[in-house]
């Protein structure tokens, strides 16, 4: 997140010094004689990730936001030249180190997107050996009718609850309507407007006592009490689903192959930048920072070179 928004920041401090000096279309803010219109306002939002730009597209605040940035960024920055902060050269050597990453971010992306492709053949070969990733562990479908009580509830409180909660399970046994009693009786918010219904879950999204039970019963089958430290519950399985492997469908497809494009869009970058500072003749001595064995930042300053 720093890194974006250093990058963003030079960013900004790039276009608000020269973008509105001839703005044209609806004027959104003037000041003083420098106006920024909508037009410009779309320019700069084109700057940003494509999700970012879908944000903007979907929420007019998101954009108010950004105008009231923009205006503040002029009026600030004005004060600050007034001020003489931009001749400080500690505020100038970090304007410098501002304005060199957004170049060389830039440059490295627009050097390096061309010619990127994935092909179906490496989309397959992707899904053959990484089957591990498109497994669904097996699953249930059920309800359940919590009687709600605390750990540390009195002896008294626990012995009502346990009654109250028999007393539910022999109505369910009975043949009464699971998910009415759920909406009825159930101390789980959720019961209300969804009879208990907790949709299919996987072993690890439930407490241990309750997912145990869950799993041990077949479908139409009902639990016992099960006791949790939530207090008594009833639970009626509807369906179970086995471990099963995703199939290579168009959505699994085109999942796959936004990632190889970023897979491939990195090996790239990291191919460039290290042909660039191998052809520069640059020479690091490391060492005097990062003891033998603890090389791992090198790999993470590359990252944040994306």
């Amino acid at each position: 997140m720093k890194k974006i928004f250093i990058i963003m920041m030079g960013l900004l401090a790039l276009t608000v010094s020269t973008a509105f000096s001839e703005s044209k279309g609806d004027v959104l803010a003037k000041i003083g004689d420098r106006t920024i219109s909508l037009a410009d306002l779309d320019r700069i939002i084109k700057f940003y990730p494509e999700e970012r730009q879908k944000s903007f597209a979907d929420n007019p605040r998101n954009k108010d936001m950004l105008l009231r940035r923009i205006v503040q960024g002029i009026v600030l920055s004005a004060l600050a030249k007034k001020e003489g902060f931009d001749k400080d050269p500690m505020i100038r050597e970090q304007l410098s180190l501002f304005e060199n990453d957004f170049l060389a971010t830039e440059f490295v992306k627009q050097k390096t997107a061309k010619d990127i492709s994935v092909t179906d053949k490496d989309i397959e070969i992707y899904y053959k050996t990484h089957q591990d990733e498109f497994k669904v562990k097996e699953q249930v479908l059920a309800r359940h009718i919590l009687v709600k009580v605390d750990a540390d509830a009195s002896e008294e409180d626990k012995k009502k609850a346990r009654t109250k909660a028999e007393d539910l399970l022999k109505r369910v046994k009975a043949g009464e309507d699971f998910a009415k009693l759920a909406t009825e009786f159930s101390d789980d918010p959720s019961a209300k407007t969804k009879g208990g219904d907790l949709g299919y879950f996987s072993r690890g999204r439930m407490v241990k006592e309750f997912e145990d039970a869950a799993f041990a019963l077949k479908p139409g089958d009902i639990s016992d009490i099960v006791t949790t430290k939530y207090g008594y519950h009833i639970i009626k399985v509807t369906d179970k689903k086995g471990e099963e492997t995703l199939p290579l469908e168009s959505i699994m497809k085109e999942r796959i192959r936004k990632k190889l494009l970023e897979d491939f869009r990195q090996a790239k970058i990291k191919d460039f930048i290290d042909k660039a500072i191998k052809d520069a003749g640059v020479e690091l001595y490391r060492d005097k920072l990062i003891p033998p064995g603890m090389e791992e930042p090198a790999k993470e300053f590359r990252k944040e070179s994306k």
